[in-house]
């Protein structure tokens, strides 16, 4: 079964108004920083990469945290020649 999964799709409003989340979404959404950090076993990987394929919403969560993490990164690393006052 290869149902296609987006947001415009698939959200359909709960109960007090806000989108609801597929639950294949929220599964996809809460792996993400196993995917990033190679944590995930390799049936999981696979699953993963599948919806993330034809899921723009999901898609979209995992480009939003892959940048907050650079972003982050980014931040805590000391720039070279930028003096830093104690």
């Amino acid at each position: 079964m290869s149902a296609i999964c987006t947001d415009e799709l698939v959200a359909v409003p709960d109960a007090g108004g806000a989108p609801a989340v597929q639950p294949e979404c929220g599964m996809t959404r809460a792996a993400i920083p196993g995917y990033l950090d190679r944590r995930l076993d390799a049936r999981r990987k696979r699953r993963f990469e599948a919806h993330i394929d034809r899921c723009a919403g999901c898609i979209r969560a995992f480009i939003d945290v892959r940048q907050v993490g650079w972003a982050q990164r980014g931040a805590s690393r000391p720039q070279r020649g930028v003096r830093r006052w104690p």
